[in-house]
């Protein structure tokens, strides 16, 4: 679905020959101070910040229906919530498409401007077309090699390598950059299982960001570390943020799990399950939490229910291994 979403995006935004000088009309004028207070709001990355930048943004294409950047700034916005949803397997597919219309839209009105430009790298880093995301944001650094959105995109796009200096240097420029705090904790966490050097990164981006889905990200560096009771607290407070956030209530639920609270764990995975069906951790955990339990029926019940949604995932390969174990050991009983 990413890759095919970009075909419009490729259409109308090839990489320009651009200038990055703004005019007196992008300088000035009720829609760019209205643009100017989106893009701050933006960059807390909060859901309240991102409730508001739609709306500033919004104001501004009322006060100025040709302002190339508020298009921008919706289509920024909106890929990125299309990417966490996509992450944490939720739908996704109505914000990338909304995305991409406005992305058109600010490309057809002034395909120039350093805020289109950063947007529509970041659009084609969400719908994982990293060739086009690393044109775009070079094509930006060529003009401004102190945009640290480009050298954090570019830098994404490549692979993550914790090592390579695109993320230093993005850093430096901008300390507070929550993207690439995220991205740069992330990376340590998947690639080097460095569970502390992210937890670190994440704890810096929450200082900015205080959002369900930071929370979650900071829970899980904890979880994988062994600091359970920690992590909890971190999804409780993804919770408080958004009670209807079913990745922090699976991820509570293994939490739970490895404290031996069989009750609150599959309370918790119960939860994420009737709020995202499609999820297979959760009805792993579920059924691990039942045979310790031993509510052997029900165990069983969920580890055919994993095999169902797992079906075809290759990362949950050594849970299908150990879910066809445990139903064989438990055909006895």
């Amino acid at each position: 679905m990413n890759r095919l979403l970009n075909g419009a995006l490729i259409i109308v935004g090839v990489i320009f020959a651009f200038n990055l000088l703004y005019t007196d009309t992008f300088a000035q004028g009720q829609a760019a101070q209205d643009y100017q207070k989106g893009r701050e709001a933006f960059m807390t990355f909060t859901p309240e910040g991102f409730k508001n930048a739609i709306s500033f943004y919004k104001k501004a294409i009322a006060a100025d229906p040709n302002y190339a950047p508020a298009y921008a700034g919706l289509g920024e916005l909106y890929s990125f919530q299309g990417y966490y949803r996509y992450e944490v397997k939720e739908d996704y597919e109505k914000y990338y498409i909304d995305s991409i219309e406005n992305m058109k839209k600010a490309l057809k009105i002034n395909p120039n401007l350093e805020p289109v430009q950063v947007a529509l790298a970041y659009t084609y880093l969400h719908i994982s077309d990293e060739k086009s995301a690393i044109n775009t944001a070079q094509a930006i650094l060529a003009k401004n090699p102190n945009n640290a959105e480009a050298l954090y995109i570019r830098w994404a796009a490549k692979g993550h390598n914790p090592n390579n200096p695109d993320i230093k240097r993005a850093l430096e420029i901008n300390p507070k950059l929550v993207p690439a705090l995220i991205g740069l904790g992330t990376a340590y966490y998947e690639k080097r299982r460095s569970f502390g050097q992210a937890e670190a990164y994440y704890r810096k981006a929450a200082e900015t960001a205080s959002s369900p889905e930071l929370y979650n990200y900071l829970g899980n560096s904890l979880l994988y570390q062994g600091h359970y009771n920690e992590a909890i607290n971190q999804f409780q407070s993804a919770l408080k943020l958004d009670p209807n956030f079913a990745a922090a209530y699976r991820n509570m639920g293994i939490a739970y799990y490895y404290l031996g609270n069989t009750n609150d764990a599959i309370a918790a995975e119960q939860k994420a399950i009737s709020l995202n069906p499609h999820v297979p951790d959760a009805y792993f955990f579920m059924a691990q939490s039942y045979e310790k339990a031993r509510n052997y029926a029900q165990a069983k019940s969920y580890y055919n229910q994993f095999l169902q949604v797992a079906l075809g995932q290759d990362e949950y390969s050594i849970y299908v291994k150990t879910a066809k174990q445990r139903l064989a050991a438990l055909s006895g009983k």
